[in-house]
């Protein structure tokens, strides 16, 4: 009994009733004897910590309703940083915007601002222009004008014509009065103007084809200059040409051809990553995997990508290769083009061939079959080599492939120029000129290219981009280009999708192949809208103009709905978070 009321001190009644048969007491001896250390450690803990230590520890319980430690934690740190977050936006009240409404009104007023800007700056230009016309204008005792007047009278005249070299000699300033603006070939500049820096900015463009010291000269003459050009497209060409190179010549700079690759020896390098031309994603999804290693951005129009035509067509013909030309494929492209022209005159057509031979010989079958059918060639149409395409764009491009066995069935695995080192950039170019269309026509199928044994790359990607096209034109295509930003984190991405699947899976794209979209919405099967999210897209984001700015007005130009969500109103609320989510996947 002295015991009983001895334990009755420190444990309950049913404590005590429950211990106090020896064989469970001695249970709890060993166990408390086995324990003893860390019972005396949290003594000494709960002496320690405050009470606001314990008003925490209480509100764990109550928020989990449980002793577990992992539960705990989770609560404990979701709390800091709901308050850690707090704190930060009563220091900076910008972070709450997004909840606001503010971030789409400030959004709006930029892009209306850059295309005031836009407008103004024309407006400036063309004003400027006016004024340097009349400016500084010498009038002789009788009031008349001399400005101009001998100009005007080199220009005019009809015997003793002055060269341009020479009328820039006399009369510079009031040339570069009336004309500050000149398009011209390095060559050219270098014939015509001094070696003077007469110019506030030289503008190089496709300067991957210019030689480095035909543009060099050109250099001298302006204060600032802007190298452009892409390095995957055409390289300098010295058919037919002499270039004069010292045999002991060791300078790095000498080895180099193109004033492109010399710029980017000494010069800062800035990438363009966004494609406009093409209104599918599979007229450049090839270009981008093999010569881009998919850096290029790109947003399809959303009409384009609903067709139920695929954007790349492959037309198989029989013909045969005959003088370096395949007749059967130049007829049917005669009648493709007829029937396009036909159906509708306002598309633009182009015809890339594989050698001058059979560009020559399309030419004059389509002059042929419009003559005889009265009928007229478009004006837009250009039939030309894969050597002189660079620069040219049109909605339908056509392929002449050319290449098929002769008359006795022996196939020449014969490539010209495309079988030379830097003969892949040329395949580049050309597959890239279309807008809306490719149509391949072709005598042979991808499988029969023997290109395993080619040094080059030239004809081994032309056998992929064979297959690429018929693969598109049987509905049998996935994109080549891998996703460069699958390593992100896209944590509300991915609530917004699997909600949305369980909500609303027929509203969702699976794979939607846009790396620069979050998330694209389906609307009666088809893509229909855009929406994106403040994960690591938008962190990696080129600039606050490109996202809020840039991408919306490209997005109205594609005919996409779009629509930019936030975590901030989704850990503030997801209940209207989601309603918003509904209602725009819902959009009628």
């Amino acid at each position: 009994v002295l015991r009983r009321s001895i334990w009755s001190q420190y444990f309950t009644d049913n404590q005590v009733a429950k211990y106090y048969d020896n064989s469970k007491f001695d249970q709890a001896n060993k166990m408390l004897q086995h324990d003893f250390s860390g019972l005396v450690e949290f003594d000494k803990l709960q002496e320690a910590i405050s009470k606001l230590e314990v008003a925490v520890i209480s509100k764990l319980f109550d928020a989990t309703a449980q002793w577990n430690f992992d539960s705990l934690k989770s609560v404990f740190l979701n709390s800091v940083r709901l308050a850690w977050i707090e704190h930060l936006e009563s220091k900076y009240p910008t972070l709450t915007i997004v909840s606001s409404g503010k971030m789409e009104l400030l959004g709006n007023e930029l892009t209306e601002a850059i295309i005031e800007k836009l407008n103004i700056s024309n407006e400036i230009l063309l004003l400027r222009a006016r004024e340097r016309v009349i400016d500084d204008l010498e009038f002789n005792r009788l009031n008349n004008r001399i400005t101009y007047r001998d100009l005007l009278h080199q220009v005019t005249k009809k015997k003793k014509i002055w060269p341009l070299r020479k009328l820039f000699q006399h009369h510079p300033q009031e040339i570069f009065q009336l004309m500050p603006c000149w398009l011209a070939s390095p060559e050219t500049v270098s014939a015509i103007f001094p070696m003077q820096e007469i110019f506030d900015l030289v503008i190089f463009d496709e300067a991957s084809q210019c030689f480095a010291e035909n543009g060099v000269p050109a250099m001298y003459r302006g204060k600032q200059i802007i190298i452009a050009g892409d390095d995957q497209q055409l390289r300098p060409s010295d058919l037919y040409q002499a270039r004069w190179q010292e045999e002991d010549e060791t300078n790095p700079d000498s080895e180099i051809d193109s004033l492109l690759d010399l710029s980017k020896r000494y010069l800062l390098q800035t990438d363009l990553r966004y494609h406009y031309r093409s209104q599918s994603l599979a007229l450049i999804d090839f270009s981008n995997h093999h010569f881009y290693k998919g850096r290029l951005k790109f947003l399809p129009n959303r009409n384009a990508v609903n067709e139920l035509q695929p954007p790349i067509q492959y037309h198989k013909v029989e013909g045969i290769w005959k003088d370096q030309t395949n007749t059967a494929e130049a007829h049917h492209i005669a009648l493709l083009i007829a029937a396009l022209t036909g159906a509708d005159a306002t598309q633009s057509i182009g015809v890339i061939t594989f050698n001058s031979s059979q560009q020559n010989l399309v030419q004059d079958i389509i002059e042929e079959k419009f003559a005889r059918d009265l009928l007229t060639i478009p004006e837009s149409l250009f039939i030309k080599n894969i050597e002189n395409v660079q620069g040219d764009e049109r909605d339908i491009i056509i392929f002449s492939i050319g290449y098929a066995p002769n008359e006795s069935g022996k196939f020449a695995m014969l490539f010209g120029s495309l079988n030379q080192q830097g003969g892949e950039n040329r395949l580049n170019v050309a597959i890239t000129r279309a807008k809306q269309k490719i149509i391949m026509v072709s005598s042979i199928w991808p499988n029969q290219l023997a290109v395993e044994n080619t040094v080059h790359r030239g004809p081994k990607l032309l056998k992929m981009y064979l297959q690429y096209a018929l693969d598109i034109s049987q509905k049998s295509y996935s994109k080549a280009t891998e996703d460069i930003y699958q390593n992100v984190s896209i944590s509300l991405t991915e609530k917004i999708n699997k909600w949305s699947k369980e909500e609303y899976s027929e509203c969702i794209a699976d794979d939607h192949a846009l790396p620069s979209i979050d998330i694209i919405t389906l609307k009666n099967k088809k893509l229909d809208g855009l929406i994106l999210t403040d994960d690591d897209l938008y962190k990696k984001s080129l600039s606050v103009k490109d996202r809020h700015s840039l991408l919306p007005m490209l997005a109205e130009q594609k005919n996409w709905n779009l629509i930019t969500l936030y975590s901030r109103n989704y850990w503030q609320d997801s209940r209207k978070f989601f309603n918003e989510v509904a209602n725009f996947v819902r959009y009628e």
